[in-house]
């Protein structure tokens, strides 16, 4: 029989079992994430963002589905990480989808570290297709397929920092290198109208507080994180958002943070009305960064009746459209800025290039170039273009080591190209690494690629395997695509391997 004292002392034994079982359970080092009380359904989020430096490491901003971790729901998120390891060079875009998880991530590698400054980054997401940016640059896009089509419920906006356990994606974690942090100084979401489709501002917080009306902080963790989510790594400090990592006994942040030398005094909400939509291939009016390349052009017209030229959208290039009277359109496959919009900008910005008396030459800044970017694309049917070919060629020459290399272009629109590589081996041994030499009659003018490593200069294209297709047995082939501009007629290049 349970007397008071036996009652009592077995309730103090499983309370204490209980307390040691939470500390058992927390981890030595906390991260944060914030989410959003709003979950949408498509839009374009532009984000400006310093990520954190480290192995081990990802500074992130993400759509997710809310209860999608739970056991048989349907999962559905698209990400934008910045991996830490090698001096936080990469990036990787990704959707999530399905029961079970199907992923297509994709890694691209900028030009300079993306923790030594802040960068524009920008997520468009529409019924047709999903696309990544930094600094007004596409790094990716995603037409139709199973990975789009699948993303069919709202999500909520969240940003964290954490530390992964798989040493094979982000490196060893070193916690010697704390405290670490991911700043943040503004964030837009532009929701996206199915029937015009066009981008329109929603809204934009500068974070000059922590508005509880629209973020909550996270207080969890999940399985192969090092980390807990803590609210007290959640800081805001000088109009930042400052996502922290750090040891259990040094949370939040007590230092100065780094000035936004290059972010856009106006916001893009006190520029662009209610009415006005958003480029769906460019970033906002902060997009340009430090070490954006500088070109030579007129200064802006504030005459909207000029012909000819293109916007100078608060220092980012963008074509004007031709049957789009206000706002943003989208015509010849890509995003354009009306004239009347264009004009309505003040000075230096608007409309260049274009038929006036008022010329004079200025520099101005414009996103990175295409080549600043280099992508490598895990095997998904997702990465190809639903854009319809209007012509067709193939080049292909056989090296003297058994390898055939075949260039085909399977899509040609009135300014760009979609190029597919195939690569055969015709050995009777396994062929371990390859690379192969694109070479072309003009520029390729290059803004993205696929399933390899991919670097040149002038009219000549080098490509290499990545570590999943750089074996390739008798008899069998690994491919990768290329994609760029031209200038309205595209024939494909020579292609060699070895």
């Amino acid at each position: 029989m349970f007397n008071k004292r036996s009652i009592y002392l077995l309730i103090t034994t499983l309370c204490i079992a209980m307390l040691n079982a939470g500390f058992a359970a927390a981890k030595p080092y906390k991260g944060a994430e914030i989410y959003s009380a709003e979950a949408t359904k498509y839009g374009r989020y532009v984000m400006r963002m310093r990520m954190a430096e480290g192995s081990g490491l990802l500074s992130t901003f993400f759509t997710y589905k809310n209860g999608s971790e739970v056991s048989g729901a349907v999962w559905e998120e698209i990400d934008i990480e910045v991996l830490g390891k090698n001096d936080a060079y990469q990036m990787q875009s990704n959707i999530i989808v399905g029961a079970p998880r199907q992923t297509t991530e994709g890694l691209h590698t900028a030009s300079q570290s993306l923790a030594d400054d802040y960068h524009t980054y920008a997520l468009e997401w529409t019924p047709d297709y999903v696309a990544w940016f930094i600094d007004g640059q596409q790094v990716r896009r995603i037409n139709g397929s199973n990975f789009v089509t699948g993303l069919v419920n709202p999500q909520s906006m969240r940003f964290n920092i954490w530390a992964s356990t798989s040493e094979s994606w982000v490196g060893a974690f070193n916690p010697s290198i704390l405290p670490v942090y991911q700043f943040v100084n503004y964030m837009e979401y532009y929701a996206y109208n199915t029937n015009s489709k066009t981008f329109t501002l929603s809204w934009r917080d500068d974070f000059n507080n922590f508005d509880t009306n629209r973020w909550s902080k996270a207080d969890w963790t999940f399985d192969g994180n090092y980390v807990d989510f803590d609210p007290a790594n959640v800081v805001i400090q000088n109009g930042t958002l400052i996502l922290a990592l750090t040891t259990e006994n040094a949370k939040g942040f007590s230092g100065t943070v780094p000035v936004d030398g290059n972010a856009s005094s106006r916001s893009s909400s006190s520029v662009i009305s209610s009415s006005r939509s958003s480029s769906s291939t460019g970033t906002s009016a902060s997009a340009a960064t430090s070490k954006s390349s500088v070109i030579n052009s007129s200064v802006a017209s504030s005459n909207p009746n000029t012909t000819g030229g293109q916007c100078n959208w608060y220092g980012t290039l963008y074509p004007l459209c031709v049957n789009t009277s206000n706002g943003w359109g989208y015509e010849n496959n890509r995003s354009c800025i009306s004239r009347s919009t264009c004009v309505s900008q003040p000075a230096p910005f608007g409309i260049i290039g274009a038929t006036s008396s008022a010329a004079s030459s200025s520099p101005v800044s414009s996103s990175p170039a295409s080549s600043s970017i280099q992508s490598s694309i895990i095997p998904s049917s997702s990465s190809r273009s639903s854009i319809s070919s209007t012509a067709s060629s193939t080049v292909s020459s056989v090296n003297t080591s058994g390898l055939n290399c075949t260039a085909k272009v399977v899509n040609n629109w009135g300014s760009g190209y979609q190029l597919d590589v195939v690569i055969n081996n015709g050995r009777t041994t396994t062929v371990t690494g390859w690379n192969v030499t694109l070479t072309f009659s003009e520029n390729p003018q290059r803004t993205g690629g696929w399933n390899a490593t991919i670097g040149g200069s002038g009219n000549v294209v080098m490509a290499s395997n990545v570590n999943w297709n750089a074996t390739i047995a008798p008899g069998q082939s690994v491919s990768f695509g290329l994609q760029g501009n031209h200038d309205g007629s595209f024939v494909a290049p020579a292609c060699k391997v070895n």
